[in-house]
């Protein structure tokens, strides 16, 4: 049997996996689904002084605490920034790495900065300024959710979506991520490209990384919150991992 490890995006909680989770360990797997510090049940815990490196620091407790080994590692949209990173310190206990929607980082990139390489500079900066501004505007150095409509959520979803995202600190989006190329070792790297919504930044990633040594890319018909719109489905598909 498996170990999936699930990681959420940006202003959203280990609750956006819960249908995924629960078919997959339907299937008999082991699954966690940590919540980032500041969001989700943890938005008690919300500062303007966490950052990506904190969100790494709380993946990274989950494998070590739970024990894990041969991890599968699943990162949604900002969440590619966060298992780059933990895979980077942890390659000696992942087997597989799934970008879902999500940034793929090198060294030295901040998703920020991602977004300016990833988008038409006009788009990019619309995106960046309601990223600075929203935080900058009265609200303590955190950035309001993008609303699920901007990302095609099914009609059904959206309301439950926004309803339960939080604001972010900004500073998760600004830190660059340092990486050491540790987890170079990790064979198996699966993107999952979400194909029914746009402008979308993770057409560039998907592109890069497509007939690159170590991995596939797969286009799901969905809005960008694939584990909330299409969670059986999903869950089919890192069936195929374990």
């Amino acid at each position: 049997m498996a170990n999936f490890v699930l990681v959420h995006g940006a202003w959203h909680g280990g609750w956006c996996y819960r249908e995924t989770a629960q078919a997959l360990r339907a299937a008999g797997h082991t699954v966690f689904t940590p919540t980032h510090t500041g969001v989700g049940e943890r938005f008690h815990q919300s500062a303007e002084n966490v950052t990506l490196e904190t969100h790494i620091r709380d993946v990274c407790g989950c494998i070590e605490w739970e024990e894990l080994q041969d991890v599968i590692l699943v990162g949604h949209s900002y969440g590619g920034m966060v298992i780059t990173g933990v895979a980077d310190r942890m390659s000696d206990k992942v087997r597989s790495l799934v970008y879902l929607d999500a940034f793929v980082p090198e060294n030295g990139d901040s998703l920020n900065g991602l977004l300016s390489k990833a988008l038409a500079p006009e788009v990019a900066a619309q995106f960046l300024s309601a990223f600075r501004g929203t935080a900058l505007s009265g609200n303590c150095g955190l950035m309001q959710p993008i609303p699920a409509e901007v990302f095609n959520v099914l009609q059904a979803n959206r309301a439950r979506v926004d309803r339960l995202c939080r604001p972010q600190a900004l500073a998760t989006f600004e830190m660059p991520l340092l990486l050491t190329g540790a987890s170079d070792t990790i064979a198996s790297r699966l993107y999952i490209l979400a194909d029914s919504w746009d402008p979308s930044p993770f057409r560039y990633f998907a592109g890069k990384v497509e007939g690159a040594a170590g991995w596939r890319v797969l286009k799901m018909q969905c809005s960008h919150d694939v584990m909330v719109d299409m969670p059986n489905e999903l869950a089919a598909e890192l069936l195929k991992l374990a």
